[in-house]
């Protein structure tokens, strides 16, 4: 499954996974207000050889299926090796 990575405009380190580039429709309201104007980051493809910060491909294309959207919040400890 390829996927359309989004920035939040208002909160640092989170980021929207979505199935459809630009499609907005499937987010909550209350969450798109936290979020802000979502900038484009990239298009990846969920095939298991990339590695995230959180979550695999696999738990993240599911939760795209389940929900129509991955939310990815950052914690300073997450960039800690």
């Amino acid at each position: 499954m390829w996927c359309y990575i989004y920035r939040s405009t208002k909160k640092e380190n989170c980021y929207l996974y979505m199935e459809q580039e630009n499609d907005f429709s499937h987010i909550p309201e209350k969450i798109m207000k936290i979020f802000g104007t979502p900038a484009f980051v990239m298009k990846v493809l969920l095939d298991g050889k990339r590695r995230f910060v959180v979550g695999t491909a696999q738990e993240i294309e599911e939760k795209i299926k389940a929900d129509g959207f991955f939310l990815q919040m950052l914690k300073e400890d997450d960039f800690k090796v």
